[in-house]
């Protein structure tokens, strides 16, 4: 089993969250057809075969001479150019150099946004938020539920359904359920499917993805419950600390469960067509 990381107070914290944020994006690459992930001792990148969803997750160049790094950004833009696709560069806590940031800009990488990686030590979770008692949660073991799983990421999060199909498509080719590291949940009301998350269990911690409730829903408590549901059942295999990435929205929601920042990763775009 990976090394389960126990404390919020662990220095290796931080990284490993940024390794679990890493992996969801990195399932694209494995699970689309045409999909690629590479891996070397520096860098960490995926290719979808779309026009938008592609990067480099992990940088950890091995020296800080200003021309070795030109080098090896130009390399990996060559290949997105090859490829005629938009790309994203995540910096991130353990990124290398420091100073990384400042050199994508050079090439023409813009700063899009920031990912606000929380986390809580499980056995600290604060249980007096608003919850929903009526609520059933059952996890999804097959595809023909997973549909159901994609119709409410669609509703919940107002996308697409292309979108929603590419997460379907991901899933489905990746695995997920038992001895895997996804798992995903779907909330029940009166027995309509309303609300959905999802788990990812990878590099010693447990990532929350994916908390959406469809609109008449809401405002239940369905969102904490949901969260928690996912919680236990990390607690249950193992797991000691919860993390994820808050919408402007949630961000309270969960610091009142007891999640506090721990990390945070500015993604970067650089685009074909500019």
């Amino acid at each position: 089993m990976q090394n389960i990381l126990q404390h919020l107070n662990d220095p290796a914290l931080p990284a490993a969250m940024e390794r679990n944020f890493a992996e969801e994006m990195l399932s694209f690459g494995r699970g689309l057809p045409g999909g690629e992930v590479h891996e070397d001792t520096e860098l960490l990148w995926f290719f979808t075969g779309r026009p938008h969803l592609n990067g480099v997750l992990l940088t950890r160049f091995a020296q800080d001479k200003t021309a070795y790094i030109n080098t090896r950004i130009e390399e990996t833009l060559a290949y997105f150019k090859e490829r005629r696709v938009d790309i994203g560069w995540s910096v991130g806590p353990s990124s290398r150099p420091a100073d990384l940031a400042a050199h994508l800009e050079e090439y023409g990488f813009v700063y899009a946004v920031d990912t606000i990686g929380m986390a809580v030590e499980i056995q600290q979770i604060q249980t007096s938020v608003p919850t929903s008692s009526e609520l059933v949660i059952r996890e999804v073991l097959d595809g023909e539920t997973l549909l159901q799983l994609r119709d409410i990421e669609m509703q919940g999060f107002d996308g697409t359904q292309e979108i929603a199909q590419g997460y379907y498509d991901t899933y489905m080719k990746i695995g997920f359920g038992n001895n895997h590291p996804w798992h995903h949940y779907i909330g029940y009301l009166n027995e309509k499917a309303v609300a959905i998350t999802s788990l990812l269990l990878h590099a010693g911690v447990a990532g929350i993805y994916g908390v959406a409730t469809l609109p008449e829903a809401r405002k239940q408590g369905i969102g904490a419950t949901m969260t928690l549901h996912a919680i236990q059942e990390a607690e249950g295999l193992g797991y000691r600390i919860a993390m994820l990435s808050p919408s402007d929205m949630s961000q309270g929601i969960y610091e009142r469960i007891g999640f506090q920042e721990r990390c945070r990763i500015s993604h970067y775009g650089w685009s074909f067509t500019s």
